[in-house]
């Protein structure tokens, strides 16, 4: 292959991913809903375009001679160089944000003092050469510490790697795990393209991966944000009819196919008298304590209206239908002894079994039917 073919189709590729993902940030600048998470990954996106534009810049800029180019190219890698450790940080605030730690000024600083820094050391190596070489003839070399710059940024994707790893391996629902496998799932793509690039200066690598890497990322995003409740994060009512037409097919005599309808208890009271955001939390942490009973069965939960959630699963029988409601029960009955909230959880439940003939409707208003006299029961009680 021709250099001149190498030069276009790296330009090429740039300036692909380069408009694709400025349609990804235009249309996350849209969204009305700009949570940290969402701003921490749209930044993220603004870092890989420029890093695409400064390397277009330098592949057709290297080697070429004009007034000013050798120090156009000096900058220019100066500042590319740099967004390798930079984004590797803001990467990590994203990572940390998703898994639900909350981004301080401290962590801030702490994770993106290495960027600083390097971006500092790239600056200085504009006359010492210690990063990066332009020679007079306008040509990039990599300096005798490139080594460490290359460091500087493997250590910035370990470090959030290592952290969704550890946290990766524990035992989690459902929808945790798919979140930990969605974030590994980012490292790979562009860790090919670093492995491949640093041994060949100036071939397409990281960047064009990263790109790649967060297109996928945005579009696993949309789909879950149309299948799933944007309060809680379950999913919502769309997916039940296929699941339920999907898990009719797959009843068994040993895998029983039962249907939960599930309503916190008393919550009108608590939104009135403590306020919304209180409900919010209320039905926030009501399905977290639902899924912590998930883990190892066959099932959808779904956030079904207001205050109600609706669990489709496998069962093997009564008996592991009545150990399940108990597990419920003493989760919920945990969550009120040990969590300071400002007031108490509890979760109302009828169920009904799939029996050949049913339908979704017809399932959801038996157990609704059932759910009626609980309730009932337990104003009768008080």
């Amino acid at each position: 292959m021709s250099t001149e073919m190498a030069v276009a189709i790296h330009v090429e590729l740039d300036v692909l991913c380069l408009l694709i993902l400025c349609v990804v940030a235009y249309q996350s600048v849209r969204n009305i809903n700009q949570q940290m998470s969402r701003k921490l990954f749209r930044y993220t996106v603004y870092g890989i375009i420029v890093s695409l534009v400064l390397d277009i810049l330098w592949i057709l800029l290297d080697g070429r001679l004009f007034p000013g180019a050798v120090v156009l190219n000096r900058v220019i890698n100066a500042l590319y160089l740099s967004l390798g450790v930079i984004l590797g940080g803001i990467w990590y605030l994203f990572v940390l944000e998703t898994m639900g730690h909350a981004i301080t000024r401290k962590w801030v600083f702490l994770v993106l003092s290495p960027g600083a820094f390097f971006l500092i050391l790239n600056v200085i190596s504009i006359w010492t050469g210690w990063i990066f070489i332009v020679t007079e003839e306008n040509v990039y070399r990599r300096g005798s510490l490139f080594w460490l710059q290359a460091i500087g940024a493997l250590v910035m994707l370990f470090v959030s790697f290592a952290h969704i790893l550890v946290h990766a391996s524990r035992k989690h629902d459902g929808e945790s795990g798919r979140m930990y496998r969605k974030l590994l799932g980012f490292y790979i793509i562009p860790m090919i393209g670093m492995l491949v690039s640093l041994p060949y200066s100036g071939m397409p690598g990281i960047w064009t991966c990263a790109a790649v890497s967060i297109v996928l990322m945005y579009i696993d995003g949309q789909d879950q944000e149309i299948l799933r409740d944007s309060l809680t994060g379950l999913n919502n009512r769309k997916t039940l009819t296929p699941t339920f037409n999907d898990y009719v097919r797959q009843v068994t005599p040993e895998n029983r196919l039962h249907l939960f309808m599930m309503d916190v208890d008393d919550f009108k009271q608590i939104n009135d008298t403590l306020g919304h955001p209180a409900g919010d939390k209320a039905l926030v942490d009501a399905a977290k304590m639902i899924r912590k009973c998930l883990p190892g069965r066959r099932a959808i939960v779904v956030r079904f209206g207001g205050d109600e959630y609706l669990l489709l699963g496998f069962f093997t029988g009564d008996e592991d239908v009545q150990n399940f409601r108990e597990m419920i029960e003493r989760v919920f009955r945990t969550y009120n002894e040990e969590e300071e909230a400002p007031f108490t959880l509890g979760l109302s439940i009828g169920s009904s079994e799939y029996e050949p003939g049913d339908t979704l409707s017809s399932l959801i208003e038996k157990a609704d039917s059932q759910l009626y006299l609980v309730k009932k029961e337990k104003k009768v009680g008080r």
